[in-house]
């Protein structure tokens, strides 16, 4: 297998197994990855070094999840939607959520966490632009809900997978403006309160 496949090979390996469990053990991935413990440690030297490129890769994802949203301009709305609805499926909130408290931010994540608070600071405001989304709603909130969401497990993944599109619908419902009934009531999470959850 040509190295670039078994990179991936294991990445999608590690995330399987760190979804169920965040201190999950190199063996266990190496097992999920159908490799000896050894091979693994050679590609990654410990742990750490595996985590951060797990967690580098869920930030690369979510970011071409955003710029391909981007890219779409004939329907800002149907645009974002879909945005949250392959963020979703694809669990990325949920391994976000996993890692949290396991990975150490070294320079290239904090540089993939501007670049994604960016390209996601980008989409709310062509959402915004077309007149679609409630105005008061920021990439704070955002977070929130797809963390929220990405946490229903009903121990089916179907099942699960099911309930949150489900409730994202609902949710999204509730971020059109012309739902909008009433302003939110008291202001976003801010910055010390999203970056607090890491420590």
């Amino acid at each position: 297998m040509p190295p670039q496949n078994m990179d991936r090979a294991v990445l999608i390996a590690a995330r399987t197994v760190l979804l169920r469990d965040a201190r999950a053990t190199m063996a266990a991935i190496a097992e999920e990855a159908g490799m000896g413990v050894a091979g693994l440690y050679r590609r990654y030297a410990n742990k750490q070094t595996l985590l951060q490129a797990v967690a580098a890769d869920n930030y690369r994802r979510y970011v071409a999840f955003a710029e391909a949203a981007l890219s779409d301009t004939d329907d800002p709305w149907h645009a974002f939607t879909d945005f949250l609805r392959h963020v979703l499926d694809e669990g990325l909130p949920r391994l976000t959520v996993a890692l949290r408290g396991e990975v150490t931010f070294d320079q290239r994540l904090s540089d993939l966490d501007k670049l994604a608070v960016n390209t996601t600071n980008r989409l709310l405001r062509a959402a915004r632009g077309s007149g679609a989304l409630r105005p008061e709603v920021t990439r704070a909130d955002i977070t929130v809900l797809l963390e929220q969401l990405g946490r229903i497990d009903v121990g089916d993944d179907v099942r699960s997978a099911a309930l949150r599109r489900r409730y994202l619908t609902l949710v999204c419902d509730g971020l059109r403006a012309d739902s909008a009934t009433r302003r939110l009531p008291g202001p976003p999470p801010h910055e010390a309160e999203l970056l607090g959850r890491w420590a």
